[in-house]
């Protein structure tokens, strides 16, 4: 790590989740290591709503109650796998519920939540977990999902998840896509940088074996090829 950079945040480290090298470097190779540009990055976000939060916001009831996907186990490597259920979602019944920053908010505790499974996976393993596995399942995807505004609150969700935690995801694999999916990716991924598009992989009809390449057959769902069930 560029010692002149940590340097640059002298006035802010004791606020930070983590002061590590590998915590400030993701925002370094987020910005290909340009110092000003990683500097400014870091201090545009620092007052994001609840990044610095000691602990993660209560969602909304209503939120807690419609909104799919979460953690659930983790790939070969330890890493945290998320997984997001599209098809179910009910865009339009959640922004009539609560407001896009609600859902803005709610997606920021579920980032730190995951932020805090890489540490406590890090400390279990004896070695560094920063990143995470995500797993879209499209099924069901459809014209409802694309309402503006849903789409709207999405991509600022894109944006968001991009300039507070850079250098965080590992891998997302999109499940179960249907033809419409194309319509969708294109409206939402000029909110994510080059980097991350190249991580996205739309998987084909043998998705199964692929995700058990990556985690255990044990630590996926039995509705997703895997053996996992619910305790």
């Amino acid at each position: 790590l560029s010692p002149q950079f940590r340097e640059k945040l002298q006035d802010v480290l004791p606020s930070l989740p983590s002061q590590d090298d590998y915590f400030l470097l993701k925002w370094l190779r987020a910005r290909s290591f340009d110092l000003p540009k990683a500097e400014a990055m870091f201090r545009k976000v620092r007052g994001a709503p609840c990044f610095w939060c000691p602990e993660p916001a209560v969602p909304l009831q209503v939120i807690r109650k419609y909104m799919s996907g979460g953690l659930c186990g983790y790939d070969r490597e330890g890493s945290p796998v998320w997984y997001e259920i599209i098809g179910p979602l009910d865009a339009k019944g959640l922004l009539f519920s609560a407001s896009k920053q609600d859902l803005i908010k709610n997606k920021f505790r579920d980032c730190e939540v995951l932020r805090r499974e890489c540490e406590q996976q890090s400390e279990k393993l004896g070695k560094k977990v920063e990143m995470v596995m995500m797993v879209y399942d499209c099924e069901g995807l459809g014209l409802k999902h694309l309402w503006k505004p849903a789409v709207d609150t999405y991509g600022e969700i894109l944006a968001m998840f991009e300039e507070n935690y850079p250098e965080s995801l590992k891998r997302l694999f999109i499940v179960k896509a249907p033809k419409l999916f194309p319509v969708a990716y294109n409206l939402v991924k000029h909110f994510l940088s080059e980097d991350t598009r190249k991580k996205v992989v739309v998987l084909g009809s043998n998705w199964k074996e692929v995700l058990q390449k990556y985690i255990d057959p044990a630590q996926i769902p039995v509705e997703y090829g895997g053996t996992l069930t619910d305790p």
